[in-house]
């Protein structure tokens, strides 16, 4: 008697942080050098201790704007006292920026690895064509159109997997105040990102835009239409169906905040009207600006979502209701593993996140450290040598690594000989394993190899069992 059983590994979970740190405009590293006030690693290791539905890890990837001198240098050395050393890394390609603070990544060595990294360019002439020359971007406001924070797109490979789950993450900081009433400079910066996914990157991409992006109007914003592939102010249409747009790429993006099935995209103000400061990530200071607006982000293309994709890869994960969160969120307001970590609703406008009606890290109640504490370290106070918090409230995501599991076919079983092929899946080694009793835990691997496979088992033995175990 012989059965199979396939039994896939549990998904691994990826968890990326996008935070503009705001070391570059307090001119000082101090919340991260000086022993006193050491406020950025405990925001990220409570960020590593808290859930997101059901699900707490320590961060994977952390991307930071803003970044000064050795900013990630020195975020790592304190990282890797927390985690141990050799954890963390930074990657050393520096961006092009002609305005202040610049953009970086630092990640967990042990869960990813960076593939490739470069800078997009600086400028007025960064949309780029087919034929992979640039010409100079829209500009329906007259304004200024000059990127000045040459966007970072970094390549990224779960660790253990092959190349067909790499995806890429575009890290930008764009143009601010100093920007036109239509936020023409933001635009380009968006247009850059779209048409770089469109040409430069392989066909079938998983793509995630992120970081500070200064949507100071809203969802009406040129730069968030480009990106989520609306009709802009100037009548151009983004979609990824679009004449400007239409190749073997899906560039556009969808926002994880969308309370439609699939998700589309979200609407917001940065006013009162809103009912929706739990997307409100600016400022963490005490002042009248306090979490006032929605300026950071994380748009995934369609390919990192279930919804508009069944295959393998890396998508976002969901979130399931969170039994640690007295506010039943984010689950209650959208289906998806996306925080603004230190932010779920329940602090009004204009208050710093130190205020006692916050419950968005009730299940931090406990921990080292705790609630208050990380409270504490992501607001920002003083400046310079007594810098501490930060400017935004981070951005926080959980992404799953889909595996499709393996078929088994071609089943024999002549003269004692157990014959069946292992074919399909995602191309990451299988391992087979057997035992005696289909209920037991100590599950025995007799051989690990990849697909497609043929095995075969010669044991007389009267009962086994056996199942296929993908093993990254």
């Amino acid at each position: 008697m012989f059965a199979l059983v396939k039994a896939g590994a549990q998904p691994r979970m990826l968890r990326y942080c996008s935070y503009n740190i705001d070391c570059a405009d307090q001119s000082s590293d101090n919340n991260l050098t000086n022993p006193a006030t050491l406020s950025l690693p405990t925001v990220i290791k409570g960020m590593g201790l808290h859930h997101i539905g059901t699900n707490a890890q320590p961060v994977d990837l952390l991307s930071c704007e803003e970044d000064n001198g050795a900013t990630l240098s020195n975020f790592v050395v304190q990282l890797n006292l927390i985690y141990g050393s050799g954890t963390y890394t930074n990657d050393k390609t520096t961006d092009l920026t002609t305005g202040g603070g610049t953009d970086g990544l630092i990640y967990n060595t042990k869960t990813v690895q960076v593939i490739s990294a470069r800078s997009l360019p600086t400028g007025q002439t960064v949309l780029l064509q087919p034929n992979l020359t640039y010409v100079n971007s829209y500009n329906p406001g007259g304004g200024t159109k000059f990127v000045t924070r040459g966007p970072m797109v970094y390549q990224i490979r779960p660790a253990g997997y092959a190349s067909n789950f790499d995806f890429y993450i575009y890290v930008c900081h764009a143009r601010s105040s100093s920007d036109d009433s239509l936020g023409d400079g933001r635009y380009a910066e968006a247009q850059e990102v779209r048409s770089d996914a469109k040409y430069n990157l392989p066909a079938g991409s998983h793509i995630i835009y992120s970081g500070d992006w200064n949507l100071f109007a809203g969802s009406y914003e040129n730069a968030y239409r480009c990106l989520t592939g609306q009709t802009t102010s100037d009548g151009t249409n983004w979609a990824d169906n679009a004449a400007v747009c239409a190749n073997t790429n899906q560039t556009q993006a969808y926002d994880p905040t969308s309370k439609t099935s699939p998700p589309t995209t979200t609407i917001f103000t940065n006013s009162s009207v809103d009912n929706a400061n739990y997307l409100y990530d600016d400022s963490t200071d005490p002042g009248t600006y306090a979490m006032g607006s929605r300026l950071d982000i994380q748009l995934p293309n369609a390919l990192m979502f279930a919804a508009y994709n069944s295959g393998s890869g890396v998508r976002i994960a969901s979130a399931p209701v969170s039994p640690y969160d007295t506010s039943n969120f984010p689950s209650s307001q959208y289906p998806y593993a996306f925080e603004v970590f230190g932010n779920n609703g329940t602090v009004p406008i204009g208050s710093p996140a130190t205020n006692a009606a916050n419950h968005s890290l009730d299940d931090l109640a406990s921990t080292v450290p705790n609630a208050a504490t990380v409270y504490k370290d992501i607001e920002l106070i003083g400046s310079g040598t007594n810098f501490t918090g930060s400017d935004h409230y981070p951005i926080v995501s959980d992404y799953t690594i889909f595996t499709q599991p393996p078929a088994i076919t071609n089943l024999t079983f002549t003269n004692k000989v157990l014959q069946f092929t292992i074919a399909g899946g995602t191309g990451i080694p299988y391992a087979v394993e057997v035992n005696t009793n289909i209920t037991v835990t100590n599950w025995v691997a007799v051989v690990t190899n990849t697909v497609p496979y043929l095995y075969k088992d010669t044991n007389s033995l009267p009962q086994r069992f056996y199942r296929i175990r993908s093993v990254p």
